[in-house]
Order: structure tokens, then C-alpha cells, then sequence
């Protein structure tokens, strides 16, 4: 393949990066070799860590005062009701839900079921049974108007 005048960018790009990849880990491969920066390392990460224990106790009684669940309460929640589910669905037959049959979606209850002949009287009864709004009454304006 031959090469063209122009330079490739994407391949400049490819070739920078490899040369800051490579004097970046010569630059952490020799310094390690310091007990001096190993130290401070060390010291660092152990302050980073006493940190995070820190704050993670600090909201850990932040959310106990304002009576909210940390996120270890959720998960020991989750996992109690994942057990629950579980005992659940070994208790439960496979089609349980189907096996059962249902009652029907009615207002009426099932024992109070009209019977052939009883639908008009059940209509008269119920119209009978609600109460009447009372007429409403002229204004004076409109009643003087008409007299």
C-alpha cells in the first residue's frame, strides 16, 4: 500500500497515545521503586478508606434520626422478600391462579340474584327507593317578572 501525502490523523492519534500510554507507566514502574511514595500511598488509601467509613456512618445515624431505611436496610428487605416469594411458590401449586374459579363482577351480591320474573319489580323498587331532589325555586326577579 502506498502512502499518501497527507498524514493520517487517526493514526497520529494512535501513535501519541501509545507514546503518553508507555512514559506515563515508565514514570509509575520507576517511582514505585520509592519507599517514600510507596508509604504515601499506602497512607493515602488508609485515609480514603477511614473517610468513607466515616461518612457512611455519618448518614447511617443521619437516616436513623429522620426514621428513612439506609440502602443496607433495602437490600436486607429485598432479600427477605425474595425468600418470602420463593417459600411462597413452592407452597403455592403451579396453577393455582387458574384452579379457582371467580366470582362474577356484579354489583349485586351472589345471593341476591334476581330471578326471571323479578326484574321489573326489582326496577320499580329501586326507583321508588331513591330519593327525589326537591324542585328548585324561582328567584324573585323572574317570579315578579311572570305576575
Amino acid at each position: 500500500m502506498a502512502s499518501s501525502l497527507i498524514p493520517d490523523p487517526l493514526q497520529m492519534w494512535r501513535d501519541a497515545l501509545t507514546q503518553l500510554e508507555s512514559n506515563v507507566n515508565s514514570f509509575v514502574t520507576g517511582s514505585l521503586d520509592s519507599r517514600d511514595l510507596v508509604r504515601s500511598v499506602h497512607q493515602l488509601s488508609a485515609v480514603s478508606t477511614g473517610l468513607q467509613q466515616a461518612f457512611e456512618k455519618a448518614i447511617g445515624s443521619y437516616l436513623a434520626k429522620v426514621n428513612l431505611p439506609s440502602r443496607k436496610d433495602v437490600a436486607e428487605l429485598a432479600e427477605a422478600l425474595r425468600r418470602i416469594e420463593d417459600k411462597v411458590d413452592r407452597l403455592a401449586p403451579p396453577d393455582a391462579a387458574h384452579a379457582m374459579p371467580r366470582p362474577a363482577r356484579t354489583r349485586r351480591p351472589p345471593d341476591a340474584e334476581p330471578t326471571a320474573a323479578a326484574p321489573a319489580a326489582s326496577a320499580k323498587a329501586t326507583a321508588a327507593a331513591r330519593p327525589r331532589r326537591p324542585a328548585a325555586k324561582r328567584t324573585s326577579a323572574r317570579a315578579g317578572s311572570r305576575s
